[in-house]
């Protein structure tokens, strides 16, 4: 007899009893697999904590007494595996993102059902994928994770409309100076191939699509926001050109598996996205990561075996655990969690996971060169079973060709 599914169990914190009551029918409605919870304050929040286990905590800011920054920190301190979220009017949201560092994520009010039930589901959802206890210690060790660029929650919002306008999102962008300056450099490299030169983003918007935008911001904020100027064997640089043309690998064996236009984006996002774990061990463990790199490349082995040995978790447990908090697909966190080991989930047909597990080997055996490298082979018999093995060599050759293309 297959076990009956663990119920879901959401903590709702707010002072108005008519959010609570609206909340609750809502639920009701949409999310029967929900098991809610309903607390008036932050005290009586953490009262309920310590009663029965929570997989969630929802929270609005403003409460008299305890408010929402007290409660997540103390959610976080004390309940680390508790995945916390802001649900707040959208005018407290400037307030949100400078007070708020043990926020996952934030939902503005009004909120509706289809929003809450994403954003939820998705964080729920790295449990889906099998994260285990290693994991979460090495998050709880780490005081606060990088917060999502406010730029990347803007668009959010934009697109949040029945009629989002990708005239409005290239404005958003061009607002932060920054971020439009490392948008147009990406754009603009050999990684893309445009035979013109953009230089806006609104032009970059609409030649590359909003999700693939999006991608690009949350690792050049990722990539910008660490600093690593005193570890000297960790090279930003190789990473981030190792992570751009994995991408376009991806990318590019989706389209011709016949993936649509938002699925390519899919496996480009999950392959700019792949070894971003790589930043967060090596900026929050920097003495543990230099004993990995000293052994990767005395042994002639794989970053990914020897963190197995000598890390708490591998960066690719850690990058799909934190792009999961941040609310990235399913399969975009999949592809990230398993690119090393597609064989642990058995996919049937093609996906995400296989484009970027492909392209990442291929990048490997077309760049990664020396006699203390080694290489990261492809998972023959997972390919097989997934119905394939055929496609790899066209693959190969598919992307031979693009990195012809790039110049190292």
């Amino acid at each position: 007899m297959t076990p009956a599914k663990k119920p879901q169990r959401v903590l709702f914190v707010d002072d108005e009893a008519s959010v609570r009551e609206g909340l609750d029918r809502m639920i009701f409605a949409m999310a029967p697999d929900w098991e809610a919870g309903f607390a008036s304050g932050g005290e009586q929040a953490l009262e309920m904590l310590r009663q029965e286990p929570y997989d969630v905590v929802v929270t609005d800011m403003r409460m008299p007494g305890m408010d929402g920054a007290a409660l997540l920190s103390a959610v976080q301190e004390s309940y680390p595996d508790v995945v916390r979220i802001v649900l707040s009017g959208h005018s407290d949201r400037d307030m949100v993102l400078k007070t708020v560092r043990p926020a996952h994520q934030f939902l503005s009010k009004p909120c509706t059902p289809q929003q809450l039930r994403e954003v939820v589901d998705s964080a729920l959802g790295l449990r889906a994928i099998q994260m285990d206890g290693r994991v979460r210690k090495v998050i709880s060790r780490i005081e606060s994770l990088p917060s999502l660029p406010d730029v990347y929650m803007d668009i959010n919002d934009e697109l949040a409309q029945d009629d989002p306008s990708l005239q409005y999102i290239g404005e958003l962008i061009s607002r932060d100076m920054g971020m439009s300056a490392s948008i147009l450099k990406v754009v603009n490299s050999a990684f893309f191939g445009f035979q013109r030169r953009i230089t806006s983003p609104k032009q970059a918007v609409n030649l590359l699509g909003v999700d693939t935008i999006k991608g690009l911001i949350l690792s050049a904020h990722i990539f910008t926001l660490l600093d690593f100027q005193g570890f000297r064997n960790f090279s930003i640089a190789k990473l981030w050109e190792h992570c751009m043309v994995t991408a376009r690998m991806a990318k590019a064996i989706a389209e011709v598996q016949g993936l649509s236009l938002k699925e390519q984006d899919e496996c480009f996002v999950a392959g700019l996205l792949h070894d971003v774990g790589k930043l967060v061990l090596a900026y929050y463990f920097p003495k543990a990561y230099r004993r990995v790199l000293e052994a990767v490349q005395a042994k002639n082995r794989t970053i990914w075996e020897v963190e197995h040995e000598v890390m708490p978790a591998t960066h690719a447990e850690i990058g799909a655990f934190m792009m999961g908090l941040w609310g990235l697909p399913l399969h975009v966190v999949s592809a990230i969690a398993f690119h090393h080991e597609p064989s642990r989930i058995s996919p049937s047909g093609f996906s995400p996971l296989l484009a970027v597990h492909a392209a990442n080997a291929f990048e490997h055996e077309t760049f990664v060169t020396g006699p203390n490298m080694a290489k990261h082979p492809l998972d023959d018999k997972c390919l097989e079973r997934a119905g394939l093995a055929d496609r790899i060599e066209t693959w190969r050759d598919l992307c031979g060709a693009l990195t012809r293309e790039v110049k190292r």
